[in-house]
């Protein structure tokens, strides 16, 4: 599966700056900075009863943005300093919600879990403002700024939170989404999150059940 590279930091409010001050930000840097339409990304997160995908360190998701659906394979892959890296299968998909699983997703999970035993766990909604990081003309990275509401499918219980993610595209290197980090903390405070979107959800959903 191919590496997703990602820099994910926890913020206090939900401020977004302006495109004028992130290229402000960005500007002592070898980086241009375009904005991006906003995302309203709706997320399924499944599992069976016995959470045997989490326990096999998979997270396996239905995305829906728009018209458009895929379906995500990830795994648990490893974490330092914010720095997430982790192997990633995505996949269109013809209907977020009645198509089946694509082979590759099938084959990848044989022997794991039975598929028809998955259901929905956990569902975030997520809208996210992005900006495209470029040099020399090439992206290298998305910075996004990701308002979440997740809730816990079936359920009332509900949760809320702001993160940022720098995403690398292409060949963007570690060192690349640190420079990029560096001088958006100028703007808001960038506090790096340990965990992923659906391990925060699922921890704060948890809390919510007190």
């Amino acid at each position: 599966m191919p590496l997703e590279r990602e820099l994910k930091f926890s913020v206090l409010d939900a401020y977004v700056p302006s495109l004028s001050e992130v290229r402000a930000a960005l500007a002592a840097t070898p980086f241009e900075v375009q904005a991006a339409p906003m995302q309203e990304l709706h997320d399924r997160y499944f599992d069976d009863d016995g959470g045997s995908l989490r326990k096999a360190g998979l997270a396996l998701r239905r995305r829906r943005l728009g018209a458009k659906a895929w379906a995500g394979l990830k795994a648990a892959g490893t974490t330092d300093a914010g720095l997430h890296e982790r192997d990633e299968l995505e996949i269109a998909l013809a209907d977020a919600d009645d198509a089946p699983w694509p082979d590759a997703v099938v084959k990848r999970l044989a022997g794991l879990v039975d598929l028809d035993a998955l259901q929905p766990r956990v569902e975030l909604d997520t809208t996210r403002v992005p900006f495209r990081v470029l040099r020399d003309g090439v992206q290298v990275a998305e910075l996004g700024f990701d308002a979440v509401a997740a809730r816990s499918s079936g359920t009332e219980r509900s949760a809320f939170f702001d993160e940022i993610e720098i995403e690398a595209r292409g060949q963007a290197t570690r060192a690349d989404l640190e420079q990029v980090a560096e001088a958006v903390d100028g703007l808001v405070k960038l506090t790096p999150n340990p965990v992923n979107k659906l391990e925060r959800a699922a921890a704060l959903l948890l809390l919510a059940t007190w």
